[in-house]
C-alpha cells in the first residue's frame, strides 16, 4: 500500500516547532518523557512482557510443561489441567486438586493459574491453545535498563487522513512464530502526507478510538526490531489524524522469544529509515 515517501525535512508542511497551534518544544519533550517513562513502567510490571520465560502449545495428550507441576492438555475445545493439591498450583487462591478447564477467544488470553509468584497465561492462537509462563524473577525483567530510542524530534510528527473501508478486511498475516499465522482485521487506510509526497498504511483498531499502524522500515534488523507499531490520534469527523513516530514502539516479541505478535500486512513496508521511536532493546 506504500506510495512514494520522502524523508522528513525542515521544509515540510506538517505541524512542527514553528506551528503556533502546536505544543512548544518544551511541552513536546516533557509530554514524550512522561509517556516514555510510563511505557517502561508498564513493561516492567510484575507479570508484564519482560517476565515471559516459556511458551508451549498444548496437545491432546496430558503432558508436563517446562518445570511446572501437573499435566496440561486440550480436550473438546478447552484447555485442561490435571493436578494435585500438593503440586502448589492455584486459581484465584484456591488450590487445584483434580481437573480444571478453561477457554479463551481467538487472540485472547487468560491469567489462568498461579504457581508461587509465577503466572501461567492461557492463550488461543490460530485455533490452538498454548500456555506462557510469566516469572517476575526473569532476567529480562530484573536486569531491564530501559528501552533505547532515537533522538526526539518534532519532524517525525506527521499529519494524515484516515479512510475507513465500508466493511473491515480480515487478512492472514505472519507472526513472530514460524509455526503460526493469525488473522488481522484492517479497518481502513491512513494516508500520511509529507510535503509533496505521501504513503498509505493499513490501520487496525487501537486504544480509545485511536488507530494502530504496524509497519516495517529500512532500520529493521539493524537498529530496530523486525517491525514496530505506532498509534494515531483519534480521527476527527473529516478523518484527520496525527501520527507521532517518536512514539513508535516494539512489539513484545522484541523483548522475548515467547511473543506471538502479528506482523504488519505486506503493504505496510516503508522504503525509508524511520529514525524515530524505540530501538532494539539492549
Amino acid at each position: 500500500m506504500t506510495t512514494a515517501v520522502s524523508h522528513p525535512s525542515h521544509n515540510s508542511s506538517h505541524s512542527g516547532p514553528d506551528n503556533a497551534s502546536g505544543p512548544t518544544l518544551a511541552q513536546f519533550e516533557r509530554e514524550w518523557h512522561l509517556w516514555h517513562a510510563g511505557r517502561e513502567r508498564e513493561l516492567q510490571t510484575e507479570h508484564g512482557w519482560l517476565s515471559l520465560t516459556w511458551f508451549s502449545w498444548l496437545g491432546e495428550e496430558p503432558a508436563a510443561i517446562a518445570d511446572l507441576p501437573g499435566r496440561w492438555s486440550t480436550h473438546d475445545g478447552a484447555a485442561v489441567l490435571r493436578a494435585q493439591a500438593d503440586d502448589g498450583l492455584s486459581i484465584d487462591g484456591e488450590a487445584v486438586d483434580g481437573e480444571v478447564t478453561a477457554t479463551v477467544p481467538e487472540a485472547g488470553s487468560l491469567n489462568w493459574v498461579q504457581h508461587g509468584h509465577r503466572l501461567v497465561e492461557l492463550v488461543l492462537r490460530g485455533g490452538r491453545y498454548a500456555i506462557r509462563l510469566r516469572d517476575p524473577s526473569a532476567a529480562s525483567r530484573t536486569k531491564f535498563e530501559g528501552v533505547p530510542t532515537f533522538p526526539l524530534s518534532q519532524e517525525w510528527v506527521l499529519p494524515g487522513r484516515y479512510t475507513p473501508f465500508d466493511d473491515p478486511w480480515v487478512v492472514q498475516v505472519a507472526t513472530a512464530r514460524q509455526d503460526l499465522l493469525q488473522s488481522a482485521t484492517i479497518l481502513g487506510t491512513v494516508t500520511i502526507e509529507f510535503g509533496a509526497t505521501a504513503y498509505e498504511l493499513a490501520a487496525s483498531t487501537g486504544k480509545d478510538g485511536a488507530l494502530t499502524l504496524a509497519f516495517r522500515d529500512t532500520t529493521n534488523g539493524i537498529e530496530t526490531a523486525p517491525w514496530r507499531a505506532v498509534a494515531s490520534s483519534v480521527p476527527d469527523q473529516e478523518g484527520r489524524v496525527t501520527i507521532d513516530f517518536n512514539r513508535a514502539v516494539n512489539f513484545p516479541f522484541a523483548f522475548s522469544a515467547f511473543g506471538t505478535c502479528p506482523a504488519p500486512v505486506e503493504g505496510n513496508r516503508l522504503p525509508i529509515a524511520v529514525a524515530a521511536g524505540e530501538k532494539l532493546p539492549r
